[in-house]
């Protein structure tokens, strides 16, 4: 169990947090979701939506003889607006007796209180694959800027150095030499990778590589001083020739790659392509688990039926399971999705062309 909220801070989900969550035994434990908006007169919604949801949540805690004091931690959320001016598309309430989290989430989720032993996490699947924040390097000859992705937000990382133009790291040898600096010049066929030239320093191709080589090189130990532990993913935005580059001058290799010049988009074109890049890993992620399970159904190792599932989930023979996206409203799959979690294994929602069957709920076993 995590130390006690104090606060009613509103927060991403974090990697890894879902198998937290799914570790937690209460008496209760007490779950509410419900959509929010961003913006726009639906947020003064969300308030009355609210107070709702915590009567019923009242109801059910005094129906099933549990004190409704669980909720008095969350009680205030009824008549703050300014909370509800801060959401995304949903907002996960998890509450035991001694911890309260608040999670905003980027897509929306149906109405849903449960009170039972442990928490309603269904609808968190999907998060846990896109709700963890991805650090995104966009990368020319001519600038470097480091941001983090959560959704449908694109926030801005400030390090020592960076956001930094080239010539914030790459200075002229010679102070009276960057008085000449002379104008960017294409490099290559790119339209927009350039590098900027020094009267006196010579056109040399080894002292332009030499001087990309410092940049890139920089803007590497930047970015790994950044992402450093956080076991986030690192999606590079560039040109071909600038990516490899990159990665062959640092240590650093992307998780996935954006092809073209970040220079020629505005942030919101710039997090569209990322949202974009990552969804259709999930989507080639869900094809290897499918196929995945094919291999281990004909092997005896796999399963459809949910209450055999439930039972290997149970024992700790569930290596993965894989739901139906529309299945986000069912105790036993949720049951299932638990007792994976709670034994190291994963859990994953699918659209219903990666469901084999078009079975609600699949599963592969370890043994």
């Amino acid at each position: 169990m995590s130390t006690t909220t104090n606060d009613l801070s509103l927060r991403r989900l974090q990697r890894g947090e879902l198998k937290e969550l799914a570790q937690t035994i209460g008496n209760p434990c007490v779950s509410i979701l419900m959509p929010t908006h961003r913006s726009g007169p639906e947020t003064q919604q969300g308030a009355i939506r609210f107070n709702n949801l915590l009567g019923n949540a009242k109801q059910k805690l005094d129906d099933t003889g549990h004190d409704c004091a669980i909720l008095n931690p969350i009680e205030s959320l009824s008549t703050s607006s300014s909370f509800w001016q801060q959401q995304s598309e949903g907002l996960a309430i998890f509450l035991t007796a001694d911890d309260c989290r608040l999670i905003e989430l980027s897509s929306g989720v149906e109405e849903h209180i449960c009170i039972g032993d442990a928490f309603f996490l269904l609808p968190l699947v999907r998060q846990s694959r896109t709700e963890s924040h991805t650090f995104v390097l966009s990368l020319t000859w001519d600038e470097a800027k480091l941001f983090r992705c959560s959704g449908e937000r694109l926030e801005l990382v400030e390090t020592e150095r960076l956001p930094a133009k080239y010539h914030d790291l790459v200075l002229p040898r010679d102070p009276e030499e960057s008085l000449q600096n002379t104008s960017h010049r294409s490099v290559a066929n790119t339209r927009s990778t350039s590098t900027a030239m020094f009267h006196g320093q010579g056109e040399g191709e080894g002292k332009i590589k030499a001087d990309r080589d410092q940049y890139l090189s920089l803007v590497g130990d930047q970015v790994a001083g950044a992402i450093y532990n956080s076991d986030a993913p690192l999606v590079i935005v560039a040109t071909t020739e600038v990516a490899g580059h990159f990665e062959a001058t640092t240590e650093l290799s992307a998780d996935a790659r954006i092809e073209g010049s970040p220079s020629h988009w505005s942030d919101d074109e710039l997090r569209k392509r990322v949202n974009e890049a990552l969804s259709e890993q999930l989507v080639a992620e869900s094809c290897d688990d499918a196929e995945r399970f094919g291999t281990a159904l004909a092997q005896s190792k796999a399963s459809t039926d949910i209450a055999e599932i439930l039972d290997a989930a149970k024992s700790g023979r569930v290596a993965s399971v894989m739901v139906y996206e529309n299945e986000v409203d069912s105790n036993e799959i949720n049951a299932i999705v638990i007792e994976t979690l709670r034994q190291s294994g994963d859990a994953l929602l699918c659209g219903a062309d990666h469901m084999p069957g078009n079975a609600s709920v699949a599963a592969i076993f370890r043994y």
